[in-house]
C-alpha cells in the first residue's frame, strides 16, 4: 500500500516491532467502520468481511484437494516401477498413446491373475512333493528285513501216500483240495465231510502234510555265527500254507491284542523293541534289540542258509518248478507269499543283495487333507487288529472284514480274534466265489480307504547265482547230517542275505510351497514379471 505525501523510511527492528501492535490498519480506515482486521483480540470481527473470507475458503477448499490429488497421482504414475504406468503420466503424449498404456497394463494384469490363479488351482489340488532328502539312512538306523520261507511242495509224498491208505475220507478230500486244480466246491459237495473237515482239523492236517522248519532249515549263519535255525525262525501260517518266517517283529508289538488273535504259539528272542517304520527304533533301545539290525555290510554281516527241497518227498506243488518261495517284508507286515513271493532253486549257491526303499514325510504334511497328500500318518487312523499302519496291513483288514462279511467267517492266514469263525470246506463255495468274483479293480474299490503310509521301508533283492559244484560242496556236505554231495547239489539252496552299502537314499515327501511362499513366490512375482 502506498501512503501520500509521506516519506517511508526504514525503521529499526525494535521499532518495527513497536509500529506493528500499534495497528497501523487502523489510522488508514474511517474510524466510524469496525476494522476486519485487529491485532488486539478483545475486538469483535465484521460479519460481513469474516463471511465472505469463509465462503472462499469453502469453495477453494476442494478445488484445492482435487488438484493435489491429481498432482500425486500424476507424479506416483510417472515415479512407478511397474512398466507403463510411467507414460498414462506423461504430459507429452497424446490421450490416443495413454489409452494405449492402460489397455497394455489392464492386460498384463488380467493375464498375470489368470496365472497366479493357475498356480494356486495347481497347488490346491497337488500340494505334495516327494523329492530326495540330503541326509542319508545310516545302516544302524535300519532293521534288517522280515524273510519268509515256503516250499512250493504243498504235501510230502510219505504223509500223502500214508493218508491215502490209511486215512479217512476227510483227509482224502483235504489233501485233493491242496493238491488238485479242481473246484472245491465239487469236492466237498457232502455237507457232512464239509462240516467234519473245520478250521481246527484243517489247521491239523496243514501242520502235518507240510515240510516243517526243522526239516527246511538246515543250517543258519547269523552274522557270521552259526545259530539253531529255530531260535532265529519261527513257523507261521500263510496263504502259501505252513511257512518260516525271521525277524518279525513280536507279537507284542505286532497286535492290539495279542492275546485275543487267534494265531500260532510263537517264541521271540529278547529283548524285543517297539519299531515301527514311522518312529524307528526307541531312543533307549539295547543293541541287540529285536527286530534285529544288520552289524556291517557284506556276507559276514547278513544271514547264511542253507535250504533242503527234499525233492523226492514232492507230491503237489504250488508251481510248475521245484524249490522255495522267498519273500523279504516289512518286519510289521503279514506277508503274501503265494502272489509276491519270489522262486529260489536248488542246486545253486546265491547272494541276494538287499536294497531298501525308504519314504518319508515332514510333519508340515498333516496339515493338508489326507485326499490330497494320498498318505496317511500312523497316529491318524487305527487298524482293528494291528498297531502299525501300513497299506499291506490295512489291506489284509479290508479284505478279512469283507470276507467276513459276505461269509460269516475268514481265511486261515487273515487277521481274526478268537471268537472269529475260520472258514472250513462247508465255506468253499462262498469264499471260492469271493475271490473269483472280485477282480482286483473291485477289491482296490472295496479297500479305496487304505491309503499308503506317510512313512514306508521296503526292500528288494537283486539275486546273482551260480550252480554248485559236487567237488566243492564236500566239505560243506559232512556238516549237514546224512547228506552226501549228489544229494546237496540236487535238492540244497545255499543263500546269502546281506546289505551292499552303509547309507541309503530315501526319499522325502512334503509341501510343494507353503502358503507364504506361495504368495511370496507367486504373486508377487508373476504380477511383476507379467506386466513387463
Amino acid at each position: 500500500m502506498v501512503i501520500p505525501n509521506k516519506e517511508i523510511r526504514i525503521l529499526p527492528r525494535k521499532s518495527l516491532d513497536n509500529f506493528r501492535k500499534q495497528n497501523y490498519w487502523t489510522t488508514q480506515i474511517n474510524p466510524d467502520t469496525p476494522p476486519w482486521y485487529v491485532w488486539e483480540n478483545n475486538v469483535t470481527i465484521g460479519r460481513s468481511r469474516a463471511n465472505l473470507n469463509q465462503k472462499k475458503q469453502l469453495v477453494a477448499a476442494p478445488l484445492c484437494e482435487n488438484e493435489d490429488f491429481k498432482k500425486n497421482f500424476r507424479e506416483y504414475l510417472l515415479t512407478s516401477t511397474l512398466h507403463g504406468l510411467r507414460y498414462m503420466g506423461e504430459k507429452k503424449l497424446t490421450w490416443f498413446e495413454r489409452f494405449f498404456w492402460l489397455a497394455a497394463f489392464g492386460s498384463s494384469l488380467i493375464c498375470a491373475t489368470f496365472f497366479i490363479f493357475n498356480v494356486y488351482t495347481k497347488w490346491r489340488s497337488s500340494p505334495m512333493i516327494v523329492t530326495v532328502n540330503p541326509e542319508n539312512m545310516a545302516l544302524s538306523n535300519l532293521p534288517f528285513p522280515a524273510l519268509t520261507i515256503c516250499n512250493v511242495n504243498q504235501a510230502k509224498k510219505s504223509v500223502a501216500e500214508r493218508y491215502w491208505t490209511s486215512g479217512n475220507s476227510i483227509d482224502k478230500k483235504l489233501l485233493l483240495s491242496l493238491c488238485s486244480t479242481e473246484d472245491e466246491g465239487e469236492i466237498f459237495e457232502n455237507n457232512v465231510t464239509a462240516e467234519a473237515a473245520d478250521w481246527d482239523y484243517t489247521r491239523s492236517f496243514l501242520i502235518n502234510v507240510t515240510q516243517p522248519c526243522a526239516e527246511m532249515l538246515v543250517l543258519c549263519s547269523w552274522n557270521s555265527r552259526e545259530e539253531k535255525c529255530l531260535d532265529l525262525f519261527n513257523a507261521q501260517l500263510t496263504d502259501e500254507g505252513l511257512c518260516c518266517t525271521f525277524n518279525t517283529v513280536h507279537r507284542n508289538m505286532m497286535f492290539w491284542d495279542p492275546n485275543n488273535v487267534n494265531d500260532m504259539n510263537l517264541t521271540f528272542p529278547l529283548p524285543a523293541v517297539d519299531w515301527t517304520p514311522e518312529t524307528g527304533y526307541p531312543a533307549d533301545s539295547p543293541p541287540n534289540g529285536f527286530p534285529w539290525k544288520p552289524k556291517g555290510v557284506g556276507v559276514n554281516h547278513g544271514l547264511t542258509l542253507i535250504l533242503d527241497a527234499n525233492i523226492a518227498e514232492y507230491y503237489c506243488a504250488s508251481t510248475y518248478s521245484t524249490g522255495f518261495k522267498i519273500l523279504l517284508h516289512n518286519p510289521t507286515e503279514t506277508p503274501k507269499m503265494a502272489n509276491l513271493g519270489e522262486i529260489y532253486s536248488p542246486g545253486i549257491e546265491a547272494r541276494v543283495a538287499i536294497q531298501p526303499r525308504i519314504l518319508d514325510a515332514q510333519p508340515a504334511l498333516r496339515s493338508i487333507d489326507v485326499k490330497k497328500r494320498l498318505c496317511v500318518f500312523s497316529s491318524e487312523r487305527n487298524l482293528v487288529f494291528f498297531r502299525t499302519y501300513t497299506l499291506r496291513n490295512c489291506e489284509m483288514e479290508c479284505e478279512a472284514h469283507e470276507m467276513l462279511e459276505n461269509c460269516n467267517c475268514v481265511l486261515y492266514y487273515m487277521p481274526k480274534n478268537r471268537t472269529t469263525r475260520v472258514c472250513g470246506k462247508v465255506d468253499v463255495k462262498c469264499y471260492t466265489d469271493f475271490w473269483r468274483n472280485n477282480s482286483q479293480e473291485e477289491r482296490n474299490r472295496i479297500c479305496e480307504e487304505c491309503s499308503p503310509a506317510c512313512t514306508e521301508i521296503s526292500y528288494q533283492e537283486q539275486m546273482t547265482a551260480a550252480p554248485l559244484n559236487n567237488r566243492l560242496v564236500k566239505k560243506i556236505a559232512q556238516t549237514v547230517e546224512s547228506r552226501t554231495p549228489e544229494y546237496f547239489t540236487q535238492n540244497m539252496l545255499v543263500v546269502h542275505f546281506y546289505f551292499e552299502d552303509n547309507k541309503f537314499m530315501r526319499y522325502t515327501k512334503g509341501e510343494i510351497f507353503g502358503l507364504t511362499e506361495f504368495l511370496c513366490k507367486y504373486t508377487t512375482k508373476s504380477f511383476f514379471y507379467n506386466t513387463k
